[in-house]
């Protein structure tokens, strides 16, 4: 049972090894791909053996020692005791492994477009046949690559500077570019569009003349501005609904149907009072703007702000005041017992 646990302890101990590992001593190292890594003695011997066992160690460090572990990109060699070879994971067909991830091929083979290895004339000829003379003869829709050693795939225009031939007359466009042409061709492209412009590269525009980019795309321009409306053309502003253009030609003003009394249009048939005015409640238009006396006018009429016209029969009570009291006859009084009035 300590046999079995031993071995699941080394082999979990080799999984989880990287290069970062400190190791001994690296030039200790016997064979090529082969590293040194200290761990506890006491975790290498067996619970029996542990009280009679040196448990110091051959390691750079008193109760540690040195055991010989498989590199990084390397693995152990099939059916052999302690034997570390480099590891390529996707296989190595017609060639051999010679360093980690690194396949070198057999002689009469050559990396292919994959990275794989394959025959070469006069022993194969990849999408193509072996012609008399050595060289390839390419299926329909191929072509040789420069080496002429084997065929790949064949566009007849080279699918421009933004594609790549995936396939007999098969572009495929990087992003930014698009199959717009008869041919296959990939060319610029400008998701947006351009309007009054022209795509010179991916999503990037030039515009014409007396206009301007604007959100990836181009738009009339009109430099005195457009306030409350919209450049419909090159120096042209178009006032949204409700305002009208004023002299300059680049304001629109709000249009109120009827004129603001003692007021102003601040928006499409909404009128703002003046300072001292507010919006008749008996005119619910709002288009009239009528005096407020912040004390009111009994006995009178607000006929300007905090100003106040007395009824007929009625007197102002003191000079600036807004309360309108009876008039009285003189005659029927003392006049010492008459105040002050303004008519």
């Amino acid at each position: 049972m300590a046999v079995n646990g031993l071995n699941f302890f080394f082999i979990s101990l080799a999984l989880l090894v990287i290069c970062q590992v400190s190791y001994a001593d690296k030039n200790e190292t016997k064979a090529p791909g082969v590293c040194h890594l200290e761990v506890p003695t006491v975790d290498i011997i067996s619970e029996s053996d542990r009280s009679s066992a040196d448990l110091r160690g051959n390691g750079s460090k008193p109760g540690y020692s040195k055991i010989s572990i498989c590199c990084s990109g390397y693995k152990l060699a099939a059916h052999t005791s302690f034997y570390c070879v480099p590891d390529c994971p996707k296989g190595c067909e017609n060639g051999n492994c010679t360093a980690p991830n690194v396949c070198t091929c057999y002689k009469g083979f050559i990396k292919g477009p994959d990275d794989t290895c394959v025959p070469v004339c006069p022993k194969g000829c990849l999408n193509g046949v072996c012609a008399t003379n050595g060289e390839c003869s390419c299926d329909k829709g191929y072509t040789l690559e420069p080496n002429k050693q084997f065929c790949i795939h064949n566009c007849s225009k080279n699918c421009g500077t933004g594609g790549k031939c995936v396939g007999a007359n098969h572009c495929l466009c990087e992003p930014g570019y698009r199959n717009t042409t008869a041919d296959g061709t990939c060319e610029f492209y400008c998701e947006h569009g351009c309007g009054e412009g022209k795509c010179i590269g991916p999503n990037k525009c030039s515009c014409s003349h007396n206009y301007e980019l604007v959100n990836d795309t181009c738009v009339p321009s009109c430099p005195k501005g457009c306030l409350n409306g919209k450049c419909s053309a090159p120096n042209k502003c178009t006032c949204n609904p409700g305002w009208t253009l004023d002299k300059t030609e680049a304001v629109c003003d709000p249009h109120c149907t009827k004129p603001c009394l003692n007021g102003r249009c601040v928006a499409p048939d909404k009128c703002e009072c003046n300072k001292g005015y507010v919006l008749d409640p008996k005119e619910p238009a709002g288009y009239r703007c009528v005096p407020y006396c912040s004390e009111g006018c009994p006995n009178g009429i607000c006929t300007a702000p905090d100003f106040c016209l007395c009824n007929q029969g009625y007197v102002k009570q003191a000079k600036g005041s807004n309360v309108c009291i009876k008039r009285v006859r003189r005659a029927n009084f003392h006049l010492d017992l008459i105040p002050n009035q303004m008519f």
